[in-house]
């Protein structure tokens, strides 16, 4: 046992992460048996449900039930999966958890296949391993764990189809990229990124590249469209979900409105939801598609009339997507703000709102991810360096496009660690190459300095 180990350190990662997420998960579970469950997880639970029970994909607790045209499907087909194979609850974590160690092996096995480094790949699976927001949103009815396991299944197919040319592998890369798009729309952007990186890579093999791209753009197509076909036969037209609008128009437009007219958040969301759904000549209900677009309209609208305030959200916005550490689902999930979901005020400055209204426990943890961050991003900017000088930088910009993408995807006001969750496996890896390029350099010196004597 000892030699396998010793053969194979990834195994001591990946059991290391298995216990910290077992461990928190019982005191979950023994403190707060609702903790598992957040606002928006009782929407994913109700959506199977009624899947489930009533054959309406929907969240409605009510007949008649409307169907739905927020979320997608994937993850509410994953709780159901969950619930066929153990008990509530339980069984979606259980699982969730399984996820997590997987995660834990491909980014170790991404690493290797793009530095050939089993210490660079060590130390990103132990990063990973470590990561506070990962280890709370695995432990959470959320779609971070199963949309971040097939993101990297998606990121480590398509590594091996640019290193080997197999074209298995880009099958394989756009299956998840497809399932991927399913759990979050968040991932529409992915086939245009992926297909991008392959024509860039194959340009010198233009013909080779462009049928790759369209075998591909198609297989992600097939996968997604029978999820399109039954928003046209439900809504009359074809599309992944309006969420996006409504979130343009509840954060990024409401912010706006908020510092402009010197009013409160919640209460410019309220004010603009009335002013669009007042003034869409329709119903909003059963034309959700043509009502997203009236309000996505209005949005930009607001948006391009203070550009200024719109760029600094933006500028906060980034800030919050690398700076912030996980605290209130550490606390909502141990009870301390009232047992199952409690909402916390958001109207306190920041560190008020930590010294004061948290837990021991969760400032410890805070001032914990704030090092852990600290040593990460100056890490990482040696890692550039690493990069620069390795004979696979391309892959290597690959992982700093799709880090840029999602966190300029995501919205002021909501950012949280959470959004960082999906990343998390390419900051490891790029943090871990910059500390080793460093170890390089300092032993690089002691040699120096011992040959000399």
């Amino acid at each position: 046992m000892h030699s396998l180990l010793k053969k194979y350190p990834i195994l001591i990662i990946i059991l290391l992460a298995f216990l910290l997420r077992v461990c928190y998960f019982i005191i979950v579970i023994l403190k707060n048996p609702e903790g598992i469950y957040v606002f928006d997880s009782y929407g994913y639970w109700q959506i199977a449900f009624n899947v489930r029970t009533n054959g309406v994909f929907s969240q409605g607790y009510q007949f008649p039930i409307e169907p739905d045209y927020y979320r997608t499907p994937l993850y509410p087909l994953f709780i159901i999966l969950s619930e066929s194979i153990g008990p509530e609850g339980l069984a979606i974590i259980g699982l969730q958890i399984f996820l997590a160690l997987l995660i834990c092996l491909l980014t170790y096995k991404l690493a290797m296949e793009i530095t050939s480094s089993k210490w660079i790949a060590c130390l990103a699976a132990f990063v990973l391993a470590i990561d506070v927001p990962s280890i709370v949103m695995n432990t959470l009815v959320m779609t971070e764990t199963l949309f971040t396991f097939l993101l990297i299944c998606c990121v480590f197919y398509l590594v091996r189809y640019l290193k080997g040319s197999v074209r298995k592998h880009l099958l394989l890369s756009a299956l998840f990229c497809g399932l991927a798009i399913l759990c979050r729309p968040i991932g529409f952007f992915l086939p245009i990124l992926f297909s991008f990186s392959v024509l860039c890579f194959l340009r010198k093999q233009l013909r080779r590249a462009l049928l790759d791209v369209v075998i591909y753009s198609s297989l992600v197509f097939v996968i997604v469209s029978p999820w399109l076909v039954r928003n046209k036969v439900t809504f009359g037209h074809y599309f992944l979900s309006v969420i996006r609008e409504h979130d343009m128009q509840n954060y990024q437009a409401a912010a706006i409105y908020a510092e402009v007219y010197n009013r409160k958040l919640p209460e410019s969301q309220s004010i603009l939801r009335w002013k669009t759904f007042k003034s869409f000549k329709g119903d909003a209900n059963h034309q959700p598609y043509e009502y997203a677009a009236h309000i996505e309209r209005d949005a930009f609208n607001l948006m391009k009339e203070h550009p200024d305030i719109l760029l600094k959200h933006h500028a906060i916005q980034l800030m919050h997507f690398f700076l912030k550490p996980c605290r209130a689902y550490i606390d909502i999930q141990l009870g301390n703000w009232g047992t199952g979901y409690n909402t916390i005020p958001k109207d306190y400055p920041i560190f008020e709102y930590l010294f004061k209204h948290n837990s021991r426990f969760t400032i410890a943890v805070v001032f914990m991810q704030l090092f852990v961050l600290f040593v990460l991003y100056l890490s990482i900017v040696c890692g550039i360096v690493f990069f620069v000088r390795h004979e696979n930088k391309f892959l290597f910009a690959i992982l700093f496009l799709l880090i840029f993408c999602f966190a300029n995807l995501t919205l002021p006001y909501v950012t949280e660690s959470r959004f960082r969750v999906p990343v998390m496996p390419y900051l490891a890896l790029l943090s871990a190459a910059g500390i080793y390029f460093l170890k390089v350099k300092v032993q690089g010196k002691i040699n120096e300095r011992t040959n000399s004597r």
